[in-house]
């Protein structure tokens, strides 16, 4: 049941941190794509509409500089040579003003007949009277006409004018040169597959288009009804979408179409959206990762914390317990401590019974024998009774009383409390005191709870590394360099790891396998030292041994 709901607390995890960031990342992305589409589009549409518009102008303005040119030349001929018609002479100078842009030019006279004409063709003597694009002319005084065949038989248009002599009009037309003019509309340049054409309003094609559509043609392209001179629109043509601009032109009688392929047009758009997708793409695998590695270590630390909090739980209730012992402890030993002093008294009474109920004959070795036996007594008791009042010395909350300890005196009895367990594990223990070692004032319960606790931590972590043989424990005193008092414990055990080091002194850390220390030692021997105005240290190499250096304030000595 705990692994399932680590399991969910951890997928929780993971799916927040990857939607959380994910939905304002792709808001954002969606928002800012919308935009620049939007922005773009709109430019797209504006740039080809524009260019519509200016391709239209430029051709407008050439056909009616043609117009302009043609009337020019019609009225610079004297009324009474028309009906002689052009001098090659005329004729000549007029192609030379045009610079090639006329392929013929032709006089027509009144009755429809063309008089005068200069050109590849035999067209001389033709009668255009019934010609559509002749009877436009009289009527609007010019014309620019559709392509058509006429008597050539070869795809051309006219810009043919009038001039009005005695009520009666004379024609000039000429023919436009179809290359110059191809030229001139496919001059559109937009992106790699813009391209510009005219068609007529019954859908031929006026000029070739590049993608394919000759002169006369049908365009099958189903073209919207325009009322504006200018419209924009999108369309497919033969599977593939285009971007149109159309352009009325020549009094409406013509379009001239912009397209460019819908997907070069927005070909900027496109690569936007995928870079967008390249980025959401990229920016969602580093989410997920970051998510996976970030969730694992949060989840890692929460089950460390978790961990500790069941731990910390669990030795506070050792603690709990330990206080609990102690308090008993402290009862047994005011127990014990009854009984012995009534055997003390009975012991002293029983001394002097048998000193009354010896003879004074009895032999020597009798007396001395009952004499060792009753001072075997006494040493025992006051033995137990020295022990039951260390428990209770040890167990009592009481006030710091602070003392001199003279510490080439007081070491050596407290190594000795601990001497007996170290002899039984094959523990060497040694105690050099150095003659220079001030006194200290401390109290002396507490810093013997503080010397028991490293002495019994340095035999345990020599037993851990020697077992039975080999082990040493050693306690040295020395003066310090600023007149304080340096106690050594040192040994050659197990040793603490680097890590391990730097936590020794934490409440309820411990080196020890679970169940065989509280981790409370360290924290209040550092806490009672602290409170002396001392300093607790500790070096430590790893399967080498570890030194815990106690720096105490020195009494000075009177000289």
């Amino acid at each position: 049941m705990k692994k399932l709901i680590d399991c969910r607390v951890h997928k929780l995890l993971l799916i927040s941190m990857i939607v959380v960031p994910a939905i304002p990342l792709l808001l954002a992305m969606f928002i800012g794509y919308y935009s620049y589409s939007k922005t773009t589009e709109k430019l797209v549409v504006s740039a080809i509409r524009q260019s519509a518009i200016d391709h239209r102008d430029i051709i407008s303005a050439f056909l009616k500089e043609r117009q302009t040119d043609l009337q020019s030349y019609l009225n610079l001929i004297p009324a009474d040579h028309l009906q002689w018609g052009m001098d090659h002479g005329d004729i000549a100078l007029m192609f030379k003003n045009a610079g090639g842009v006329f392929q013929d030019l032709g006089l027509i006279a009144p009755d429809g007949v063309q008089i005068s004409y200069s050109g590849a063709y035999e067209l001389t003597e033709k009668n255009y009277l019934d010609a559509p694009w002749y009877q436009d002319t009289i009527k609007n005084g010019y014309h620019v006409s559709d392509v058509f065949l006429g008597y050539r038989n070869v795809p051309h248009f006219v810009v043919a004018v009038t001039r009005i002599i005695d009520g009666k009009p004379w024609v000039l037309r000429g023919t436009i040169n179809s290359d110059i003019f191809r030229k001139l509309v496919d001059g559109v340049k937009l992106g790699d597959t813009g391209e510009a054409y005219i068609v007529s309003q019954d859908g031929k094609f006026q000029t070739a288009r590049r993608s394919g559509g000759g002169l006369l043609e049908n365009d099958l392209f189903n073209y919207p009804y325009q009322k504006k001179n200018i419209i924009t629109f999108l369309g497919n043509d033969d599977g593939v979408d285009y971007l149109l601009a159309s352009a009325l032109m020549n009094d409406g009688k013509w379009r001239l179409i912009v397209r460019q392929k819908r997907a070069d047009a927005f070909r900027s758009t496109n690569i936007a959206g995928y870079t967008i997708l390249l980025v959401l793409l990229c920016g969602g695998a580093v989410i997920v990762v970051l998510a996976l590695f970030t969730s694992r270590k949060i989840y890692e630390t929460l089950e460390r914390q978790a961990e500790a909090v069941c731990t910390l739980e669990n030795q506070l209730m050792r603690a709990a317990r330990l206080a609990e012992l102690g308090e008993m402890s402290a009862g047994f030993a005011h127990e014990i401590n009854n009984p012995l002093q009534i055997m003390k008294s009975d012991l002293a009474l029983l001394e002097l019974v048998l000193e009354d109920a010896l003879p004074s004959n009895c032999e020597p070795a009798v007396r001395d024998e009952v004499k060792d036996i009753s001072d075997q007594l006494k040493l025992q008791i006051d033995r137990c009774a020295g022990i039951t009042r260390e428990i209770l010395n040890f167990g009592r909350s009481s006030k710091p009383e602070l003392q001199k300890i003279d510490l080439s005196v007081y070491l050596p009895g407290v190594g000795a409390m601990v001497e007996k367990k170290a002899t039984v594990h094959g523990v060497e223990m040694g105690c050099e005191i150095s003659p220079e070692t001030p006194q200290i004032e401390a109290d002396p319960r507490q810093l013997q709870q503080v010397m028991v606790n490293l002495l019994n931590n340095a035999i345990y972590a020599v037993i851990d590394r020697h077992g039975s043989e080999g082990g040493k424990v050693k306690v040295d005193a020395t003066l310090g360099a600023d007149g304080s008092a340096v106690i050594k414990v040192a040994d050659n055990g197990t040793g603490i790891s680097p890590d391990n080091l730097t936590k020794i002194f934490v409440p309820f850390f411990s080196t020890k396998a679970p169940g065989q220390g509280t981790g409370l030692g360290l924290s209040v021997c550092h806490t009672i030292i602290s409170t002396l105005g001392g300093d607790l240290a500790v070096e430590s190499v790893k399967n080498e041994g570890t030194v815990f250096t106690i720096t105490l304030p020195g009494l000075k000595t009177n000289s």
